[in-house]
């Protein structure tokens, strides 16, 4: 749990993540009209269509990939609403899609296609995970970053053949969540430099 501290100053900043949630809530089920045109898809994106790197991240293979990344959104709501302003969060959101898509297009040459929030997500469960570790709010920092950690590790070692492969109806493709992490971590620098430095 939050200090009672820091949960009154951040009182008054967590309608922020909220809109942000609502914003997605709202967003993401009516690009789900456009999948077709919005797709990662490493073929179209050769041939020009660039837009692909950052939109795969808004689209979803069914109802049940949408919803599983949409609580996973508004999980982190309820437990660990970010204290940054609406547009931070978004130029964060936007970062960890950049990650995300050239990620896969530099390193992992192999995938073909891709969809879904979810490699944003775990880069935001890794930055929020990282914030409360440096608030001293080990036992959800612990949660975050070991299960986000523990999931991508399972899901390399089946294979991407994990049991939510069966809900999404798609092999997980860990490597975009191992971007996300990668930027959530990139993002958190500079709070682990002050933190160490005031240390």
């Amino acid at each position: 749990m939050l200090h009672t501290r820091e949960s009154n100053a951040l009182h008054g900043k967590c309608t922020n993540t909220c809109v942000i949630a609502i914003v997605f809530t709202v967003l993401l089920p009516l690009l789900q009209f456009f999948h077709d045109q919005l797709l990662y898809q490493r073929y179209l994106i050769g041939a020009g269509e660039v837009w692909r790197l950052w939109t795969g991240n808004v689209v979803h293979t069914n109802h049940w990939h949408l919803l599983l990344n949409l609580a996973g959104l508004w999980l982190l709501v309820f437990i660990a609403p970010s204290p940054e302003r609406k547009h931070i969060q978004l130029l964060q959101i936007g970062w960890l899609a950049t990650c995300v898509g050239t990620g896969l297009w530099f390193m992992s040459t192999g995938v073909i296609w891709y969809m879904g929030f979810s490699g944003i997500l775990y880069g935001l469960f890794i930055l929020s995970g990282i914030r409360l570790l440096l608030q001293g709010d080990w036992l959800i920092a612990t949660v975050f970053l070991v299960g986000i950690g523990g999931k991508t590790l399972l899901d390399w070692a089946q294979g991407g053949a994990s049991p939510s492969a069966a809900f999404i109806e798609a092999p997980v493709i860990y490597a975009a969540h191992l971007y996300g992490m990668m930027g959530g971590i990139l993002l958190s620098i500079p709070a682990l430099r002050a933190h160490w430095q005031r240390t």
